[in-house]
């Protein structure tokens, strides 16, 4: 099993650590096998973005969507 380099197009991510105002900001997470994160986005840029492993095989087998911002 490998880990998931998660990315959100156009958007920063605050992932939860448990830390309050200090959570790390971050373009790219990455998800351990089996395990779960907790995220924060601010969807303030308008637009059409893609949210995707970067992994290209992952892509290819359906982790790859639009996130839709209005």
């Amino acid at each position: 099993m490998m880990e998931h380099p998660i990315h959100l197009h156009g958007l920063w991510s605050e992932l939860e650590n448990g830390q309050g105002a200090y959570n790390p900001v971050k373009h790219t997470l990455i998800v351990q096998p089996g395990s779960k994160l907790s995220y924060l986005v601010s969807a303030d840029t308008p637009g059409l973005w893609a949210y995707h492993c970067h992994l290209l095989y992952h892509m290819d087998l359906g982790m790859f969507r639009t996130v839709v911002v209005s």
